[in-house]
């Protein structure tokens, strides 16, 4: 490995464990009943089952309402489209066999009284380079896109909770 590249793995090092004391520290104590932990938007986040490394690091960069610009799309069957735009970065230990990939399907909203109105879900509403990708990565990758949600309402609380990973990983949420 040449010397530019190692010093440039280094300095990579360096900003990752910055990162992942931003990401402690930025959680809040905002725990749900059901044992999500709240995080700001902008905040990042460690995707890791049990005591495993961190296979990702991820953030919610925002959340808003958007109109579906394909051709043949059909209208939100619970009011609005609402983007979830994401940040991910694959670590070195993440391997696409490990078991954990995001989805749309690990996505709901809720409304400030806690009920459910709405889900992430798969449509062909917007271009499809606009989505995040809902396969397995690959390590030490980086991927931006966006989760389409269809919410009764524009503001609530987005809640990822990743079904392929071990139930000690309960998931997070974010107010938008």
């Amino acid at each position: 490995m040449s010397y530019v590249r190692r010093s440039a793995r280094f300095a990579a090092a360096i900003v990752a464990a910055t990162v992942s004391l931003t990401a402690c520290s930025s959680e809040s104590d905002d725990t749900a009943a059901d044992g999500t932990r709240g995080v700001g938007l902008g905040r990042h986040i460690e995707i890791r089952a049990g005591g495993s490394p961190v296979l990702a690091t991820l953030w919610l960069d925002s959340v808003q309402a958007v109109n579906c610009t394909e051709p043949g799309s059909l209208p939100p069957n619970n009011g609005h489209y609402l983007a979830a735009t994401i940040v991910l970065q694959t670590s070195e230990a993440y391997q696409p066999d490990s078991g954990w990939w995001m989805s749309a399907e690990d996505f709901t909203t809720e409304n400030g009284e806690g009920k459910q109105t709405g889900k992430g879900i798969i449509t062909s509403c917007l271009p499809k380079h606009r989505y995040l990708p809902d396969d397995f990565y690959l390590n030490d990758s980086g991927y931006y896109g966006i989760v389409l949600i269809d919410s009764a309402s524009e503001h609530g609380t987005l809640t990822y909770k990743p079904r392929n990973l071990p139930t000690d990983v309960p998931g997070w949420h974010w107010k938008y």
